[in-house]
């Protein structure tokens, strides 16, 4: 249906981008790099092994030397395919990042039994488990580390990690940054990524408190000022939401998750040029971000260019499968842009498969079913949608459409005038797509 500039009351949604840890190359970065990496030649082990204040690319040199030198064995082997995949993950080569994650595993499970893994090489294949997505073992070796070493800080860090980011259990992660920060009191990136899990679950006021001492103590960090953002633009201040991510920005201009975030808060303003030159920016510097190219699917609709929206909904998709919201928006815009209404229909099914309770989508299918005359499929959907939230004008309108198609006149006039009540002038959404 027709976008205003109110978001809120249409079929799709614009999404925030929680907290990733992004790298970034300036100029000087890399002339650092290039120093780094002619010592890393010079001394390859200590350069592989003791990742702080090394640079990816100097980690890559000196751990493929170390490799190559065929002088390490077992576990120490082991843990320098972990370092240089970890470096590799870093500057974007997942291909070879994820093969060195694999030999890493092989060579921990080779090299000796299972039980006489002590606490850091558990915490070590952990990390190798965890960054290939084999969530159960990277849970199990966490465990395990954390058993072994209950003051390893970082076993309960990335434990916390997982839990936020693949179990979805927040609770578990507070609890793991609570003993992580009580190891090791003041982590800025641990109060970040406390502040992150408190927000989720709703304490924002927690979350603020992490995240300005994470900013008392490091003010020069972006990922603080980037989670702020997020945490006030939950609780509805987008001026200080948007003041945060400027700042984010300020300290580094390639910042992927601000720029997409801020684009967020341009696209609500009606600011879409400003909303797509950010997304393009996020864009040219991660091609695969998913929610990139779900926001800047919403901010050329909203310029009605549906065929560019449609190509970045399909983006995002294929980024991220499980992206209900962008299979929602897909279905809508092939709705409006009057493409083939079978694969709107398919978007929406699959939209709803993901989220089963998604009211906006049962919206959607209930006007493409008014358009195909199937005025008895229209009701169920739009009935369904006002199950959950009685007060939804369009499916309030809609609903009516089809009960006076169906020849119940009263009760649908009835809705139609409850729905105008909720939105004047929500008929323009049903009319200009021939809806009347």
């Amino acid at each position: 249906m027709r976008r205003d500039r109110n978001w809120r009351r249409t079929g799709a949604a614009l999404c925030a981008s929680a907290l990733v840890v992004l790298t970034t190359h300036s100029a000087l970065e890399a002339r650092e790099s290039d120093q780094q990496a002619a010592l890393a030649a010079s001394s390859p082990v200590p350069l592989c092994v003791d990742e702080d204040g090394a640079s990816p690319a100097t980690r890559i040199v000196a751990c493929t030397i170390a490799i190559d030198a065929k002088n390490l064995k077992g576990r120490e082997l082991a843990a320098a395919h972990l370092n240089r995949g970890q470096a590799y993950r870093a500057v974007g080569d997942q291909a070879r990042a994820a093969a060195d994650y694999s030999a890493a595993i092989k060579l921990f499970d080779d090299s000796t039994n299972t039980a006489s893994l002590d606490a850091s090489q558990f915490l070590q294949r952990g990390i190798a488990h965890h960054a290939l997505d084999d969530v159960e073992r990277a849970l199990s070796d966490y465990d395990e580390a954390i058993r072994l070493d209950t003051g390893n800080a970082l076993a309960h860090v990335d434990r916390g990690i997982l839990m936020a980011t693949r179990k979805a259990d927040m609770r578990r992660a507070i609890g793991d940054f609570d003993r992580a920060l009580a190891l090791v009191p003041d982590n800025v990136d641990t109060l970040v990524l406390r502040a992150n899990a408190y927000t989720s679950v709703g304490e924002h006021a927690r979350a603020l408190a992490d995240l300005n001492r994470a900013i008392q103590l490091a003010p020069d960090n972006p990922r603080a000022f980037m989670v702020r953002g997020l945490v006030n633009a939950r609780l509805g201040d987008m001026q200080l939401a948007f003041t945060d991510y400027n700042m984010a920005l300020s300290i580094d201009p390639k910042y992927v998750d601000a720029l997409v975030n801020r684009a967020a808060i341009f696209s609500m303003r009606g600011n879409i040029d400003k909303a797509i030159a950010d997304l393009d920016q996020a864009l040219e510097l991660k091609p695969d971000n998913a929610l990139a190219s779900y926001n800047r699917g919403y901010a050329n609709f909203a310029r009605e260019d549906y065929e560019k929206a449609i190509a970045d909904y399909t983006n995002a998709i294929k980024t991220d499968r499980r992206m209900a919201w962008a299979y929602n928006n897909r279905c809508l815009t092939r709705m409006v842009a009057g493409h083939d209404l079978a694969e709107a229909l398919s978007d929406c099914d699959e939209a709803l498969k993901l989220q089963p309770d998604n009211v906006q989508t049962r919206e959607t299918r209930g006007f493409i079913f008014l358009k195909l005359g199937e005025k008895d499929i229209a009701l169920r959907e739009y009935d369904a949608a006002l199950r959950s939230d009685p007060d939804r004008p369009l499916a309030l309108y809609g609903r009516g459409l089809a009960r006076v198609a169906k020849g119940d006149v009263k009760n649908g006039e009835t809705d139609k005038a409850a729905a105008r009540a909720l939105m004047p002038g929500v008929e323009r959404q049903f009319t200009s797509y021939g809806i009347n």
